[in-house]
């Protein structure tokens, strides 16, 4: 397992002075070696690879994708957490757990490009400023509660908290508009519920997303054709979607 630590407090924040520190999900050294944020796991989509789930529209007729996809403006960026409407953070003197359940809401919410208002973290009371603790933080995040491994080691004379992230939340606003943005199209739908937990990876999501493209490139379609796309959710939670091409 490697996870790679970052600071508890978000840049431009000064460094916590109890010096928790936080991390990205396992696997987080196998993402950079095979694919960045930047390019993201492109090549399961573009190879024909398995997608997740059992609604790839190939099912469906063209009139009945038509009417599932809602028509939106195409975003000027990608969908990010607006970073002012966090919420704050704890004092200095707050416990021990209390400033780490606060990162943990935070830094999902970032991850998730998303805020629920609604959502509420909490880690074990008896967590201590020092080496050598673990537990188990919770997260209810869209009415999904989730479960985030938590564990403290000695780090250059400080404490640092370590985060595993088994699962994140995946937003259907957010997909769509990722959707609309990197492939510049306007009628979108994804078949999911408003928050679903995914398993972050190299492997798509469970649930698929349609866009009115034009179809396959290299194929001569109506301009009206509705594509169906795959989801990728990385362990640093950067959404990316690719046009599914079928199973080979």
């Amino acid at each position: 397992m490697s996870r790679n630590p970052v600071q508890l407090s978000h840049h431009p924040l000064p460094r916590a002075p109890l010096g928790l520190v936080a991390a990205w999900s396992a696997l987080a050294l196998a993402l950079t070696a095979c694919s960045s944020d930047a390019a993201g796991p492109g090549a399961n989509a573009a190879a024909g690879g398995e997608a997740a789930g059992d609604a790839s529209g190939e099912e469906l007729s063209q009139e009945e994708l038509s009417a599932l996809v809602v028509d939106g403006p195409v975003p000027a960026n990608k969908p990010e957490v607006d970073a002012s409407a966090l919420p704050a953070e704890p004092d200095n003197s707050a416990p021990v757990s209390e400033r780490v359940a606060w990162f943990l809401l935070t830094d999902v919410s970032t991850k998730a490009a998303h805020i629920d208002p609604d959502a509420v973290a909490a880690c074990p009371e008896d967590l201590r400023n020092e080496p050598g603790q673990s537990g188990t933080c919770t997260l209810t995040y869209g009415g999904l509660p989730m479960e985030f491994p938590v564990e403290s080691e000695d780090e250059y004379g400080d404490i640092a908290f370590r985060f595993e992230y088994p699962e994140l939340p995946s937003v259907r606003e957010v997909v769509e508009d990722t959707i609309r943005f990197e492939h510049d199209v306007e009628a979108v739908h994804c078949a999911m519920e408003d928050v679903v937990a995914v398993e972050p990876g190299e492997d798509p999501a469970p649930y698929f997303c349609y866009a009115r493209d034009g179809g396959i490139p290299w194929v001569d379609s109506p301009e009206d054709t509705v594509s169906a796309y795959e989801v990728y959710v990385l362990d640093g939670g950067s959404v990316y979607t690719y046009q599914y091409l079928g199973v080979d």
